[in-house]
């Protein structure tokens, strides 16, 4: 899983994953994640990992919005 999750964000800035836990603290690889699949969604480009609360909220409202996840993402993530 975690080699296919490099495969799809390996062409994004600021995206670092060797690893499920802190690869992922900034929302940036969250938001590639989902970018790869729903490039049309958001610019990645405009993305900052200092604004980690608004790459997360960006990254799940997307989810929801094109991929019908909030279901599983909400058991998943209660933040």
């Amino acid at each position: 899983m975690l080699s296919w999750v490099k495969a799809q964000t390996a062409e994004y800035k600021n995206v670092q994953i060797d690893n499920f836990s802190t690869s992922w603290n900034d929302g940036m690889a969250f938001c590639a994640l989902i970018h790869h699949f729903y490039p049309h969604a958001f610019d990645f480009d405009k993305l900052s990992p200092q604004q980690r609360r608004h790459n997360f909220e960006l990254a799940f409202r997307v989810a929801e919005e094109e991929a019908d996840l909030s279901s599983i993402l909400y058991r998943t993530f209660q933040y």
